[in-house]
């Protein structure tokens, strides 16, 4: 029994870790890809051009949740995160091998773009279906630090694609380096395909399964039966959204043009930030497990809304010492929200339209947050940037280079809003819970 119990978490562990490797490797390498296959003469037009392929992934998210949200809510866990992994090598390895827009024109930029919806498909499959399948097998006693590892995972295939880029981006590297982390993403996915192939189902869904007890419309009943837990879900995922995505990308680009930093220098104080963030995710999702999922989220919502300004105050002092001091504490931010966020959205479902319900509200959030938003704070800070403050207490710079704060604050009221109301529906989802596996 122990042993099947590491093998799970290794299979959800490994397997997410990898197939965000693949996802996140298109933001890493954004400006190569952008001169690649959008080539114009201004690199900003490039990278915002190249941005349509990181914009394309995040719609198809709640559309690749919708698919194997279906699959995994009727056939099966295990065969949905089966196809996730499998599916998700295919357009990692088009995108390594495709020719550049100089060789096949317009036509290499829309199959990039194809290629990108793909990912964008498998990703919306993978990431909470993950979680669910490892708390469902393993989450009784410890749900948050479980589902925190789950989180770390992905982090670190995050972690992962920024170090190789790191490394592909210096000087003395060929100009095809990028190509070459894509074709080893494709093939590391064999690996997490041969581990998942080696698991078996959870046995919460084996039970409903067993009993035919499956819902055949599980979104719908989802949203329309339980749209408290919707969303709340929205919110959260757009929360972790907006939180990880200004760590992993918005901060490259405000860090390298409105402040002078290099993009290695950059993509090194990110990795810094990513490495607080996977070691403070399970030490979140413990204190959780500790609190209580309600209260918990409800103070790490407030925690965030007060800890914004001061994240961009710190940005603020030209000194990289006060540069990794807010590269820290945007990490712990992000993992106090997105370490025990699949425990906490994970029971505001019922077994028979979970994964439908949790990864699809949650891909809809993070697209408004994690596809949306980075480009509306790039877009503020840059029209309102040289807006000063002078009559200020304290000294502000200027207004603009705040805003992406005011972001980050409202989403974060928002959804402490959102928990606190859904929490009297909490205990009724968790009965009608019971009463489907007791009848099962």
């Amino acid at each position: 029994m122990k042993q099947s119990r590491v093998r799970i978490l290794f299979s959800s562990v490994i397997g997410t870790s990898l197939e965000f490797y693949n996802f996140m490797l298109y933001a890493v390498f954004m400006q190569e890809i952008g001169q690649e296959f959008f080539p114009t003469h201004n690199e900003m037009q490039s990278i915002l051009f190249g941005s349509i392929g990181l914009f394309a992934a995040f719609i198809a998210r709640p559309f690749g949740a919708t698919i194997f949200g279906y699959i995994g809510d009727n056939y099966g866990r295990r065969l949905a995160l089966i196809l996730s992994i499998s599916l998700m090598g295919i357009p990692t390895l088009i995108i390594g091998i495709l020719p550049s827009y100089a060789s096949w024109g317009l036509t290499s930029s829309v199959l990039l773009i194809l290629c990108r919806i793909m990912q964008g498909l498998c990703t919306g499959g993978e990431y909470n279906g993950s979680a669910i399948f490892a708390l469902e097998h393993l989450g009784k006693k410890y749900p948050g630090l479980f589902g925190a590892l789950i989180t770390a995972s992905s982090v670190g295939g995050a972690l992962l694609a920024n170090s190789v880029g790191i490394m592909l981006k210096q000087p003395d590297m060929p100009s095809v380096g990028w190509r070459v982390a894509f074709m080893a993403g494709a093939l590391v996915s064999l690996v997490g395909l041969y581990i998942r192939l080696n698991t078996a189902e959870s046995p919460e869904f084996e039970k409903l399964m067993k009993n035919k007890r499956i819902n055949k419309s599980p979104l719908i009943e989802a949203i329309t039966k339980h749209w408290p837990s919707s969303i709340t879900t929205i919110i959260t995922g757009t929360l972790n959204g907006i939180l990880a995505y200004t760590l992993y990308k918005f901060l490259n680009i405000y860090l390298v043009r409105w402040f002078g930093y290099s993009e290695t220098e950059v993509l090194k104080l990110t990795n810094f930030g990513i490495i607080v963030y996977i070691f403070c995710s399970p030490l979140m999702g413990y204190i959780m497990d500790r609190t209580g999922g309600q209260l918990y989220m409800k103070r790490a919502c407030l925690f965030i809304a007060f800890a914004a300004i001061p994240l961009f105050y710190l940005f603020q002092y030209p000194s990289l010492t006060t540069t990794y001091i807010a590269e820290a504490l945007m990490g712990i931010m992000v993992a106090s929200i997105a370490g025990p966020e699949h425990a906490f959205i994970q029971k505001l479902f019922p077994v028979k339209d979970r994964y439908s319900g949790v990864a699809f509200n949650y891909c809809v959030g993070m697209g408004i947050g994690g596809g949306a938003m980075p480009w509306i704070q790039v877009y503020l800070v840059e029209v309102m940037h040289n807006i000063d403050m002078p009559n200020f207490p304290i000294h502000l710079p200027s207004l603009g280079l705040y805003l992406p704060s005011i972001t980050i604050i409202i989403v974060s009221l928002l959804s402490f809003m959102a928990v606190r109301y859904v929490g009297h529906k909490y205990r009724a989802i968790q009965a009608e819970d019971a009463a489907d596996l007791k009848k099962a």
